[in-house]
């Protein structure tokens, strides 16, 4: 399931059969990123983000001054310290829950109760901490999973980035991509074949596109090394190599990670 399947079915659905609904509903990494959010969710401000942040790790830095969220002062209430922050604003207010990697956000109006939205909201974070869905941090996955050893080989940089360009995690080696090169890849997934004629470029280098899957792994080839991209439902997986490594352990270790977070909803 996607993180925007979770929004969509679980946060803002009808509230137990009363045709009530959040007025609207996201899921944050704790970075900061925005893993899925309602078309009604607030332009916050990254300042914003991370006031809340630093609540859930120092509790009660946000009782002084409120909290507030694309501007909007929310008064904070009692919560659970380091798991649930919940705030009021008149008639409304909001909900978040702190979970592993993420947290789930719920804002309400009337006729919404507030044990209404902390319901739907603290019941969605409870299930994927239950999961084990986020419990792992991306630059986790990176170290521990695609700058592995493979046969005594590793490869030479990895990445983890969002479908719309942000970088969720990296190796120290990673080079710097320039956000048009990452919307062509984008493009590529999304219309196979259209990075064929000119290459496919990864920070100013170019790889010849060769035999990939179209729309799931994009597979690329400079001299003796390479490049692997295999989209998962809101990422997008990168492993570099060069030799000794060869292209099908650098296609496995990429492929292999992307395939587990595919079947967990990322």
């Amino acid at each position: 399931m996607s993180w925007q399947t979770y929004v969509d079915e679980h946060l803002m659905c009808d509230i137990d059969g009363t045709g009530h609904h959040l007025t609207s509903a996201a899921i944050f990494g704790t970075d900061g990123t925005v893993w899925a959010k309602s078309s009604s969710f607030p332009q916050f401000k990254p300042d914003e983000i991370n006031a809340i942040i630093q609540e859930f790790n120092e509790p009660g830095t946000l009782a002084p001054t409120g909290l507030f969220l694309a501007g909007a002062k929310y008064m904070v209430i009692q919560g659970e310290p380091g798991a649930v922050i919940r705030g009021k604003k008149g008639a409304g207010g909001i909900c978040i829950k702190k979970t592993g990697q993420a947290m789930v956000f719920g804002i309400y109006e009337e006729p919404v109760a507030p044990g209404q939205c902390n319901m739907v909201v603290e019941r969605l974070g409870d299930y994927l901490v239950d999961q084990g869905i986020i419990r792992m941090s991306w630059q986790a996955y990176v170290d521990d999973h695609l700058m592995c050893e493979i046969e005594g080989n590793h490869l030479s940089a990895a990445a983890i980035i969002g479908h719309d360009g942000t970088i969720w995690a990296q190796s120290a080696t990673f080079p710097q991509v320039k956000p048009e090169e990452i919307t062509a890849i984008m493009n590529d997934f999304n219309e196979p074949g259209s990075l064929a004629p000119t290459g496919l470029y990864l920070g100013g280098i170019k790889y010849m596109v060769i035999q990939g899957e179209a729309g799931a792994v994009i597979r690329g080839k400079k001299g003796p090394g390479g490049v692997t991209i295999k989209k998962t439902a809101m990422s997008l997986i990168i492993g570099i190599y060069d030799e000794p490594m060869a292209p099908g352990q650098c296609n496995m270790i990429v492929e292999r990670l992307g395939d587990y977070l595919l079947e967990q909803g990322f």
